[in-house]
Protein backbone atom coordinates (compact mmCIF):
# COMPACT_ATOMS: atom_id res chain seq x y z
CA UNK A 1 0.00 0.00 0.00
CA UNK A 2 2.84 2.31 0.57
CA UNK A 3 3.62 2.32 -3.13
CA UNK A 4 0.05 3.29 -4.00
CA UNK A 5 0.15 6.08 -1.46
CA UNK A 6 3.41 7.46 -2.88
CA UNK A 7 1.99 7.31 -6.39
CA UNK A 8 -1.13 9.19 -5.24
CA UNK A 9 0.93 11.90 -3.56
CA UNK A 10 3.11 12.37 -6.62
CA UNK A 11 0.01 12.83 -8.82
CA UNK A 12 -1.52 15.59 -6.75
CA UNK A 13 -2.65 18.79 -8.49
CA UNK A 14 -0.53 21.12 -6.42
CA UNK A 15 1.13 24.03 -8.25
CA UNK A 16 4.54 22.95 -9.38
CA UNK A 17 3.48 19.31 -9.55
CA UNK A 18 4.04 17.02 -12.54
CA UNK A 19 0.86 18.01 -14.42
CA UNK A 20 1.69 21.75 -14.70
CA UNK A 21 -1.99 22.68 -14.98
CA UNK A 22 -1.42 26.36 -14.29
CA UNK A 23 1.74 26.62 -16.41
CA UNK A 24 1.20 28.92 -19.41
CA UNK A 25 4.27 27.61 -21.20
CA UNK A 26 2.87 24.15 -21.69
CA UNK A 27 2.48 23.54 -25.43
CA UNK A 28 1.25 20.60 -27.43
CA UNK A 29 3.99 18.23 -28.54
CA UNK A 30 3.67 19.04 -32.28
CA UNK A 31 3.61 22.84 -31.84
CA UNK A 32 7.37 23.28 -32.15
CA UNK A 33 7.41 21.06 -35.25
CA UNK A 34 4.75 23.20 -36.93
CA UNK A 35 6.49 26.39 -35.89
CA UNK A 36 9.84 25.27 -37.29
CA UNK A 37 8.27 23.94 -40.50
CA UNK A 38 6.29 27.18 -40.98
CA UNK A 39 9.42 29.29 -40.54
CA UNK A 40 11.35 27.10 -42.97
CA UNK A 41 8.54 27.27 -45.53
CA UNK A 42 8.44 31.05 -45.13
CA UNK A 43 12.19 31.28 -45.70
CA UNK A 44 11.85 29.01 -48.75
CA UNK A 45 9.03 31.17 -50.13
CA UNK A 46 11.04 34.38 -49.66
CA UNK A 47 14.09 32.76 -51.27
CA UNK A 48 12.03 31.64 -54.27
CA UNK A 49 10.51 35.12 -54.60
CA UNK A 50 13.94 36.77 -54.54
CA UNK A 51 15.21 34.26 -57.12
CA UNK A 52 12.20 34.96 -59.37
CA UNK A 53 12.79 38.73 -59.19
CA UNK A 54 16.49 38.23 -59.95
CA UNK A 55 15.61 36.11 -62.99
CA UNK A 56 13.19 38.77 -64.24
CA UNK A 57 15.81 41.52 -63.85
CA UNK A 58 18.34 39.38 -65.74
CA UNK A 59 15.78 38.81 -68.50
CA UNK A 60 15.17 42.55 -68.88
CA UNK A 61 18.91 43.31 -68.90
CA UNK A 62 19.52 40.60 -71.51
CA UNK A 63 16.72 42.08 -73.62
CA UNK A 64 18.39 45.50 -73.59
CA UNK A 65 21.75 43.91 -74.37
CA UNK A 66 20.23 41.94 -77.24
CA UNK A 67 18.66 45.11 -78.69
CA UNK A 68 22.01 46.91 -78.48
CA UNK A 69 23.85 44.03 -80.17
CA UNK A 70 21.18 43.86 -82.88
CA UNK A 71 21.58 47.58 -83.66
CA UNK A 72 25.38 47.21 -83.74
CA UNK A 73 24.98 44.26 -86.10
CA UNK A 74 22.80 46.34 -88.42
CA UNK A 75 25.39 49.12 -88.40
CA UNK A 76 28.25 46.70 -89.14
CA UNK A 77 26.22 45.08 -91.95
CA UNK A 78 25.62 48.44 -93.61
CA UNK A 79 29.32 49.35 -93.31
CA UNK A 80 30.26 45.99 -94.81
CA UNK A 81 27.90 46.55 -97.76
CA UNK A 82 29.41 49.98 -98.40
CA UNK A 83 32.95 48.62 -98.23
CA UNK A 84 32.15 45.78 -100.65
CA UNK A 85 30.67 48.28 -103.10
CA UNK A 86 33.72 50.52 -102.83
CA UNK A 87 36.08 47.54 -103.22
CA UNK A 88 34.29 46.36 -106.33
CA UNK A 89 34.44 49.91 -107.71
CA UNK A 90 38.21 50.00 -107.17
CA UNK A 91 38.67 46.65 -108.93
CA UNK A 92 36.65 47.67 -112.01
CA UNK A 93 39.00 47.27 -115.05
CA UNK A 94 37.51 50.26 -116.90
CA UNK A 95 38.05 52.53 -113.93
CA UNK A 96 41.60 51.24 -113.45
CA UNK A 97 42.38 51.90 -117.12
CA UNK A 98 40.99 55.42 -116.89
CA UNK A 99 42.88 56.09 -113.68
CA UNK A 100 46.11 54.79 -115.20
CA UNK A 101 45.81 57.01 -118.28
CA UNK A 102 44.68 60.21 -116.56
CA UNK A 103 46.50 60.17 -113.26
CA UNK A 104 49.66 58.18 -113.95
CA UNK A 105 50.12 58.86 -117.70
CA UNK A 106 50.12 55.18 -118.66
CA UNK A 107 49.20 53.87 -122.10
CA UNK A 108 48.82 50.43 -123.65
CA UNK A 109 52.20 48.90 -124.61
CA UNK A 110 53.62 49.54 -128.09
CA UNK A 111 54.34 46.50 -130.25
CA UNK A 112 58.09 46.79 -129.62
CA UNK A 113 57.49 46.68 -125.84
CA UNK A 114 55.69 43.36 -126.02
CA UNK A 115 57.66 40.19 -125.22
CA UNK A 116 56.28 36.76 -126.03
CA UNK A 117 56.77 34.16 -123.33
CA UNK A 118 56.64 30.43 -124.03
Amino acid sequence: MSQAREAALSLSLKPGSDFNVGDKEARPAGFSFWLVSSVLLGILFVGCAVFYVWLYVQQVQNGYLLAKIYSENELQTSVQRKLKLEWSRFRDPNRLEELGRNKFGLAPPRPDQKVLMR
